[in-house]
């Protein structure tokens, strides 16, 4: 199917976006997500306010991937502005998804609420303890999730309300085991995951896991190129180590894999800040017209690691000397120096709130 997408792109954009929107679907059922995961998918999709009618239950996300109120009778589904209704699609015997767009359709609504639809009908509900425990772990790490279900997700899990555990985000995985340390034996000590979920985000599927206690003196070692680890807290606090841990995954980069949300510090709530503003910083927006002007992300990353200038002219395939001349040129395209320390902090940041920006996850 990955082969397929890459093949329609250059020949049909439309149909090969089709095609991937079938393709995450099928990852959302393979990995057995609960119904609500599956609406939120939809939602961030699409990017309307999506829902779904099911026993008697409302539920509906907006793009965000927030829960909203039922708003409602839910067989009460017009559009405020006229007498329409929503766009929707049966999902079996008095069920139904539909997806809340105001205006003209998008290409794929279409076909988002058809695999929406189909995803729901071939879900069972408790077919299986993995997919139950995916389920519960989905609900802890829900902000808006009630008090009484998160109870009853915590005990499905058996989680002591006292004991300390820690969210753990990756590309892919299902497992979480202790790296070597420096100096120990090569055989680790295996670190289970209570429970494992792929959770649908803004920026794509994401794998969440829980492991109790944390993980502050040993790496994570997950089948996975990147991997954000949470602050170790309480079971009622798990939205806030998932929240974390997601951040923490979007910073990850090739020459920096495993990333704790406590390292980072003020630059955590630098892209948190860069995240709600209207508009890319303005240092980001230098890092853009840097590589415009052919400077590589290679090479800035290893300008702000503050390598020599033989080692960063290395990763840009350049003569030192020709690179000590484009340095020259270089704070005009970022907006600032990068000779000392604090210019070299601000390109550090900026490349790591863009990183953070363009996270993009299957």
């Amino acid at each position: 199917m990955q082969e397929l997408v890459g093949r329609l792109t250059s020949l049909d954009p439309e149909a090969s976006e089709t095609l991937k929107v079938i393709t995450y679907f099928d990852h959302l059922v393979e990995g057995r997500v609960g119904v609500e995961t599956m609406v939120r998918g939809a939602a961030l999709l699409t990017g309307a306010v999506a829902g779904i009618s099911r026993d008697g239950r409302t539920i509906r996300v907006d793009p965000s991937g927030a829960r909203l109120s039922p708003d409602g009778d839910a067989g009460d589904l017009e559009r405020p502005e006229d007498s329409a209704p929503w766009p929707r699609q049966e999902c079996g015997e008095g069920s139904f998804v539909w997806l809340e767009r105001t205006g003209p359709g998008h290409a794929n609504d279409a076909m988002v609420l058809e695999r929406l639809a189909h995803s729901v009908a071939v879900s069972r509900p408790g077919a299986a303890s993995a997919g139950a425990g995916q389920r519960a772990l989905e609900v802890l790490l829900d902000r808006a999730s009630p008090a009484t279900d998160r109870d009853r997700a915590a005990a499905r899990l058996g989680l002591d309300q006292r004991t300390l555990f820690t969210v753990v985000a990756t590309t892919r995985g299902a497992s979480v085991r202790a790296a070597p340390v420096p100096g120990a034996p090569v055989t680790a000590v295996p670190v289970p995951a209570l429970a494992s979920a792929r959770i649908a985000t803004a920026y794509g599927l994401v794998t969440a896991l829980l492991v109790r206690g944390d993980t502050a003196d040993a790496r994570a070692g997950v089948t996975a190129d990147r991997v954000g680890v949470g602050e170790a807290v309480t079971v009622d606090r798990l939205p806030e180590s998932w929240a974390g841990a997601l951040l923490a995954l979007r910073v990850a980069s090739a020459r920096d894999p495993f990333v704790r949300i406590g390292d980072l510090g003020l630059l955590a709530h630098a892209v948190r800040a860069a995240d709600h503003a209207s508009s890319p910083p303005a240092d980001v927006a230098g890092v853009e017209r840097a590589i415009a002007h052919g400077w590589s992300l290679d090479a800035l990353e290893s300008l702000a690691d503050a390598e020599s200038v033989r080692a960063v002219a290395r990763t840009a395939g350049l003569h030192h000397s020709t690179l000590q001349a484009r340095l020259t040129d270089l704070p005009a395209h970022l907006g600032f120096d990068v000779s000392s320390g604090r210019g070299r902090a601000r390109l550090h940041t900026a490349l790591l709130v863009r990183r953070a920006a363009s996270a993009r996850f299957v």
